[in-house]
């Protein structure tokens, strides 16, 4: 795996020192806040004309942008709008990203730094600009290193915590800045890295483990929560997660072969293993960490596995049947993306 890879691991146990090569040149001053790309219309529009955007992070230092988009679709010559650190957003090594039933953009931070605990979330109203102040600034307590969230079917807050060994459940409403307390902690086994979340349409979680081989790839847990978990297999030091409409899993495995996989939503039981795989087209050296897709139905994948490779990924699925010989139809990149080797977080509103 890449040296990105390496330093999430690093970052998630909380160990200083996450400005090496990997991660670009060292941190910039708080406050400092280089001009953006291209600034997207300030003009509200009714919901059906509105232009939607792709937005991704870098997982980067200050010296980076924290948040870039981009409006839909994507194309290979597409224009991006950054979006960096200041004193007002405190972001800095920004994962993962999520959107909440309201529409808002989630985007956990490592506080700031390259690692300490607890992590943060700050929460935008869409769509970013560059001039954008949070709604909402939320300190995670109880977490270490957060790079990936998400939202179960009741609105309650989800984040995997590889830097203390725990997947947390924050509950609402997230209606007032400040501290949240964790409503459950779920503990992860020695020898596990439950990294990236999932629920299917019956509240079940799903959770990807980084150090899987081949078994016990990715873990699923039931309401309440509070028992024991079942597995599905078939990857390699897997990264994203994402269902569909149609309740498909789509998911990415590392290994001798790195791929998109396909858990077909009949083959989402104890030892099931992936139903598709495609490794078609992808640059070597890809992880696609996290998945997002458009109402349309197109997939579109943040790949943070190295400078040649980084960027976002899209399958045209709206009009091509996935298979295990679908290229993306895109591979689009940002010299920001390109020099800090990763796209990390996804959404798309």
């Amino acid at each position: 795996m890449t040296l990105r890879t390496v330093a999430l691991i690093l970052c998630a146990s909380a160990l200083a020192g996450c400005s090496g090569a990997s991660l670009g040149p060292p941190a910039l001053p708080a406050g400092i806040m280089p001009g953006a790309v291209l600034r997207p219309p300030a003009t509200v529009q009714p919901e059906g004309k509105r232009r939607h955007y792709v937005y991704w992070t870098l997982f980067a230092s200050c010296s980076y942008p924290q948040v870039q988009f981009s409006r839909l679709p994507l194309k290979s010559t597409s224009k991006a709008t950054s979006y960096y650190c200041s004193k007002a957003n405190g972001l800095g090594y920004t994962s993962g990203l999520g959107l909440d039933s309201k529409g808002r953009l989630w985007v956990l931070s490592f506080n700031g730094k390259s690692g300490p605990k607890p992590s943060k979330v700050e929460v935008f109203k869409l769509p970013l600009r560059a001039s954008s102040v949070q709604l909402y600034s939320f300190v995670l307590s109880g977490s270490d290193g957060c790079d990936a969230l998400a939202f179960d079917p009741s609105g309650n807050l989800w984040v995997s915590s590889p830097g203390n060994s725990t997947v947390l459940e924050y509950k609402g409403p997230f209606t007032k800045s400040g501290t949240l307390t964790p409503a459950l902690t779920v503990g992860v086994p020695s020898g596990y890295n439950m990294y990236s979340l999932a629920f299917d349409k019956s509240g079940d979680l799903f959770a990807s483990n980084f150090k899987s081989t081949g078994t016990n790839s990715i873990g699923v847990l039931k309401p309440p929560y509070t028992g024991e978990p079942y597995f599905l297999s078939g990857l390699t030091s897997p990264g994203g997660l994402r269902f569909d409409t149609a309740g498909n899993l789509y998911a990415w495995t590392g290994g001798s072969t790195p791929a998109v996989v396909r858990y077909n939503s009949n083959d989402l039981k104890s030892g099931d293993k992936p139903s598709i795989v495609d490794p078609a087209g992808l640059p070597a050296g890809s992880y696609e960490a996290a998945f997002a897709f458009t109402s349309a139905g197109d997939l579109y994948a943040a790949n943070c596995g190295n400078a040649a490779s980084a960027g976002i990924d899209v399958w045209p699925l709206s009009r091509t049947k996935f298979s295990a010989k679908l290229k993306p139809s895109v591979l689009y990149t940002t010299p920001d993306v390109a020099q800090a080797g990763c796209a990390w977080g996804i959404a798309i509103k």
